[in-house]
């Protein structure tokens, strides 16, 4: 067996082991890229989010303080105890929801939509949630 014949027979056989070790290789790298930009759409995601909590926890207290000094200040006003009924909390309610609806962006709303769901269920709970707040902070003020 001469030289060339030997180094055809070894190139007809580490060919291939090289072809299949590089197929290998190519194959963790794509892997590898596809795990890194996963990781970047979940970072993007994330921070996505928290922009759109951070907008609608602001744009929720400016919705719950319009209501009530407009709206709420006016139906207490002209009732007897200076209590809403129950009609009169929902009306209020619904104004501070279509307040947030008009105030928020539409990417801010698009995002939360996508991660909480139906947005109205949320956002219900949501202003009743600040609302809350918004009394106790009025309370601790007084109390101050």
């Amino acid at each position: 067996m001469t030289l060339s014949a030997f180094a055809l027979e070894l190139t007809e056989v580490v060919l291939p082991v090289f072809a299949l070790f590089l197929v290998v290789l190519i194959g963790y790298g794509v892997a590898l890229l596809r795990k890194k930009i996963e990781e970047i759409d979940n970072e993007i995601a994330r921070r996505s989010l928290s922009a759109a909590l951070v907008e609608a926890e602001s744009v929720g207290t400016d919705a719950i303080r319009a209501t009530n000094q407009v709206l709420v200040d006016e139906l207490r006003s002209r009732s007897e105890d200076g209590k809403l009924t129950k009609d009169e909390a929902h009306e209020a309610m619904g104004v501070a929801t279509d307040y947030f609806v008009r105030h928020v962006t539409s990417d801010s709303m698009r995002i939360l939509e996508a991660s909480l769901g139906p947005i109205q269920e949320w956002l219900e709970g949501f202003l009743e949630a600040k609302l809350s707040a918004e009394k106790r902070a009025v309370i601790d003020y007084s109390i101050h």
